[in-house]
């Protein structure tokens, strides 16, 4: 094998070899790019859930204390309608938390 022949297998394994790399780096940058765009939409339902956590506590108080009403139930009027969407909440979140984990 001549000098170019060398030269010339050395250039062709060394781009193969950068375009396996590049191949995962890519691979690699869209998974953390799907994870962090997973966490961050994790983060928003939390913060989503902590607004309707203390909707509910409002709501509750007001009942109770305000409106002097003996009880509350889940199926009271306005309760009703926030615990429904904690729930919807909560399964949103799961759902996030499950692909997360499967990256």
């Amino acid at each position: 094998m001549g000098f170019w022949d060398r030269m010339k297998e050395v250039v062709d394994k060394g781009i193969e070899t950068s375009k396996d790399v590049l191949g995962k780096a890519a691979e690699k940058a869209k998974e953390l790019g799907e994870k962090g765009v997973l966490k961050f939409e994790i983060m928003q339902l939390e913060n989503q859930g902590h607004k309707k956590l203390s909707q509910l506590g409002t709501a509750v108080f007001d009942l109770l204390v305000k409106q002097d009403k003996a009880s509350v139930s889940k199926g009271t009027q306005g309760v009703k309608e926030l615990i429904d969407e904690l729930v919807e909440i909560e399964t949103k979140m799961d759902a996030k938390e499950e692909a997360l984990k499967k990256i």
